[in-house]
């Protein structure tokens, strides 16, 4: 029968001592494998290939390392299409019982990797976000919500703060610093752009017989209940972590997020362009709360999750550092939960 959420892991093997310590460990797990032994070099290598369940392939890695020969060993772990056998059911039931894979998570390695991947180029981040600020724009002075709808489906929002959330709890400053700044350049950017097409329309009177910007303006959210907005986000980062840690529909999510972020900001740039800093204020503290609660779901959903570093030292320095960051993100959601709460009892 098909199994489902299953990965191929293939183990280098660069030495004859880790050939033989890895293949018994797979005999002592009654696991399947098959060997392929290269004796033509100066060094006798072997590749070892063995289906598992992708939540075991985190502890299977533990294990290699409690091997000793964690040097002449690496491995390579792939997503097949698809694997028919009935073989893994004694596999299954041996970890499911611990209960620490209930959810079915991917190991550590491979949600780094994911993460990582997730992260676009620099140009391509550019050039994406200032199109989907471009038609979030267009979509607040249209008056338009399927516009924008088509703004959120194109904005590289997911990556960047996914991976941030992700290099908080596996400890990796350099992704950490990368994916911040990818979001606030990606954040400049949509400002920019936002703002450059509401000025060119207000300043070429294109089609501005038609349109009502009062009406346009009252798409920002900002007077919206500042409880919900935050629900909406940690939502968002919630299903962002769960989509990210197993095998779920991390595009959805995506799109999930942009609808948080992409609208306020073609809000912002039209409240620019036809100065009203009562809507411009109000966006911008929206756009702020939703990237810093998606930020904080799924922080805190990942940690939940169990993805931490691998030894006791650096789970005791990585949680004091992710505990900092928590703490500056309420801090920072509550000054503008009450920020946005004051600004809303302004008139437009």
């Amino acid at each position: 029968m098909p199994q489902e959420d299953m990965r191929l892991v293939d183990v280098m093997a660069m030495s004859e001592e880790a050939r033989e310590r890895t293949v018994e460990f797979l005999d002592r797990e009654g696991l399947d494998y098959t060997v392929s032994d290269d004796t033509n070099g100066s060094v006798k290598s072997a590749c070892i290939s063995l289906p598992v369940p992708a939540q075991y392939v985190e502890p299977l890695r533990a294990e290699f390392d409690d091997l000793g020969v964690g040097d002449e060993v690496y491995t390579v772990v792939t997503k097949p299409e698809a694997i028919v056998s009935s073989r893994f059911d004694h596999v299954e039931k041996q970890y499911e019982a611990t209960g620490t894979f209930g959810h079915r998570r991917v190991a550590r390695s491979e949600l780094h990797s994911k993460a990582a991947d997730l992260i676009p180029d620099d140009r391509i981040l550019v050039i994406m976000t200032a199109i989907s600020a471009f038609v979030a724009t267009a979509g607040v002075l249209l008056d338009s919500v399927s516009v924008m709808v088509g703004s959120m489906v194109i904005a590289p929002l997911l990556g960047p703060s996914m991976a941030t959330s992700v290099a908080t709890v596996i400890d990796d400053e350099d992704l950490f610093v990368t994916s911040a700044r990818m979001q606030l350049v990606g954040g400049l950017v949509s400002v920019a752009s936002a703002l450059s097409l509401a000025l060119f329309v207000r300043y070429t009177n294109i089609g501005l017989g038609t349109i009502d910007i009062t009406e346009s303006l009252k798409l920002s959210i900002h007077s919206s209940p500042t409880l919900l907005l935050v629900i909406v986000a940690l939502c968002a980062g919630v299903a962002g972590a769960v989509c990210l840690s197993t095998s779920g529909m991390t595009s959805l999510v995506g799109v999930m997020i942009a609808a948080a972020v992409m609208p306020p900001i073609g809000v912002m740039g039209v409240g620019l362009a036809w100065m009203h800093p009562t809507v411009v204020l109000g966006a911008a503290g929206v756009v702020l709360v939703n990237i810093l609660a998606i930020n904080l779901g799924a922080i805190v959903t990942l940690w939940y999750f169990g993805y931490h570093p691998g030894n006791l030292s650096d789970i005791r320095r990585t949680r004091s550092v992710m505990l900092r960051r928590i703490l500056a993100l309420i801090v920072l959601i509550g000054g503008l939960v009450a920020f946005l709460t004051k600004i809303s009892t302004i008139q437009l």
